[in-house]
């Protein structure tokens, strides 16, 4: 099966110099764990909830003060759109991050997760824990 069968769409995006706050509002807003960070358009990196406790919560910085360019995840591992599953679990896994943006012709259609895979693929498990 192919990544645009199983992606979840709209992603969810936002300017690198946006506030890590107003981005932690948006998430809990929309029920979201993570958002794609662009500059100038053009995706660059993400932002999870774990980025935003780790970087900012548990060095005490202030969310208000602290950029998206300054704690995302960057250079940005997508997946194209054609990928199949499998060969977004490998990758996945190869690079051990949860989730994978999908791009089609460099412009970000939608988001992979790794619960996405196993929901499908339970076998895919000894992928990411073994």
């Amino acid at each position: 099966m192919k990544v645009r069968e199983i992606m979840t769409r709209p992603v969810i995006t936002e300017d690198e110099n946006t506030a890590v706050r107003k981005i932690a509002e948006d998430m809990e807003e929309l029920g979201i764990g993570s958002v794609v960070i662009t500059a100038d358009g053009k995706p660059v990196g993400i932002i999870t909830e774990r980025d935003i406790a780790l970087k900012v919560l548990l060095r005490d910085k202030r969310a208000s003060e602290v950029k998206a360019k300054e704690i995302m995840s960057s250079p940005l591992i997508t997946i194209d759109v054609e990928a199949t599953e499998e060969e977004a679990c490998k990758l996945a896994s190869r690079k051990r991050i949860k989730r994978l943006p999908v791009v089609d012709e460099g412009v970000v259609v939608g988001i992979l997760s790794i619960r996405d895979l196993l929901t499908r693929k339970p076998e895919y498990v000894k992928e990411f824990y073994f």
